[in-house]
């Protein structure tokens, strides 16, 4: 069996990871609330005979081969976000302001007929197979829990995917070290005195503190960071204030930083604190500053993106398996998986054609034959790495 075989297959169990996809496209769940997606996952599973394990909403289970070998673990995210799904869709979300507008729904079933195929073949599988199922990637982040609670011993190498509607079915992107950047926020709250607007020598005016502060921010990444290393820090959110003939004794505001480095991601936060700690000295108000911290950067595995291209490449053509040449700063807490073990994320091009709309926009609506190619290439990737699949070509 060559990958193209193993494309052939995922082809023809297509009605059947459609009407699983579907299924669970009716079903969209927030974060961590996903009970009807993990039940769905686990009837599927079960028709499998794949034995399963769950905690909170998360489902592992486990493809045993006959014969010894590395474990291979697979990704799928299972959250949904709030959005309302426009009429006209024959499988719309039953869920009234959710919606599977980031893919998640084919996610899942891209994995479950990996699944399907790969325990078809445990009698020849050298390895095993570890299937995760994520919830909360939207929000709070499951990956990372789910690697606290231990689901990555014993794994030797993990795999993901996102589709993609800026690429066309047929095409697959990835790239050798950073993919996406950490997602850190910041909360920071100047601290001043109130008093009259009209005796200004009394009061310590918040407001023109946090100005002074937002205009020193807007300094660190072009002053603190090398322009070869990619990083943003963005404001989005300021309040203060009550009337207009009162001196603001309270400001805060919020942002995110994201870098591509974590050595960049630890200088970079220093140099704010240093910047608010200069602020307040030189205006005389307090100011805190508090970091909530995020996903980690997702770093792939150099050899792993390489398999993902070249098995990519194998399947699609060489000029269907694209490099991309720099990392995304929007956040995946895939990162977690692979800073417990090797791997790689890639993206799945899901358009009929371009211009097509975007993830998380209600009419974001995927072309579901781009549902084998990730199926056939999971699987690829799982057989390849157990060293059955030589370099691609054939097994």
């Amino acid at each position: 069996m060559d990958v193209n075989s193993l494309y052939d297959d995922a082809k023809a169990l297509m009605p059947w990871t459609v009407e699983v996809r579907r299924a669970l496209h009716r079903i969209p769940e927030p974060g961590f609330s996903e009970h009807r997606t993990q039940a769905l996952i686990l009837e599927r599973l079960m028709e499998m005979a794949i034995p399963a394990e769950t905690a909170r909403t998360w489902v592992v289970a486990d493809i045993e081969g006959k014969y010894p070998g590395p474990t291979v673990a697979l990704r799928a995210d299972m959250d949904a976000l709030p959005l309302e799904e426009p009429e006209g869709c024959a499988f719309r979300s039953e869920h009234a302001g959710w919606m599977h507008a980031c893919g998640h729904d084919c996610h899942m079933a891209i994995q479950l007929t990996a699944a399907r195929m790969l325990s078809a073949m445990r009698d020849t599988l050298r390895g095993s197979v570890r299937l995760l199922f994520q919830p909360a990637e939207e929000t709070v982040g499951g990956a990372k829990p789910m690697v606290e609670a231990g689901v990555m011993a014993g794994v030797d190498a993990v795999y993901g995917l996102h589709l993609q509607p800026y690429m066309t079915v047929g095409q697959i992107d990835t790239r050798p070290g950073c993919l996406n950047g950490s997602t850190d926020e910041m909360k920071i709250t100047v601290r001043g005195v109130a008093g009259h607007a009209a005796r200004p020598e009394q009061a310590v005016d918040a407001i023109v503190c946090a100005a002074n502060l937002i205009a020193m921010l807007q300094t660190v990444v072009s002053r603190s960071a090398s322009p070869l290393k990619p990083a943003v820090l963005s404001l989005g959110a300021i309040h203060g204030g009550e009337a207009p003939n009162v001196i603001c004794d309270r400001v805060e505001i919020r942002g995110t930083l994201r870098t591509a480095d974590p050595q960049l991601r630890e200088h970079l936060k220093r140099r704010i604190g240093e910047i608010c700690a200069g602020v307040a000295a030189a205006s005389g108000a307090g100011i805190e500053l508090e970091f909530i911290v995020g996903y980690s950067a997702l770093i792939n595995t150099p050899e792993e993106a390489r398999r993902v291209l070249r098995l990519g490449g194998a399947l699609l053509g060489r000029e269907n398996a694209l490099v991309r040449e720099a990392p995304s700063m929007g956040g995946e807490d895939f990162s977690f998986f692979l800073e417990a073990v090797p791997g790689a994320f890639w993206h799945l091009g899901c358009a009929s054609q371009l211009p097509a709309p975007p993830l998380h926009n209600r009419d974001f609506a995927p072309d579901e034959r781009c549902l084998p190619i990730g199926a056939a290439l999971q699987c690829a990737l799982t057989l390849d790495r157990m060293g059955v699949l030589g370099d691609g070509a054939t097994i």
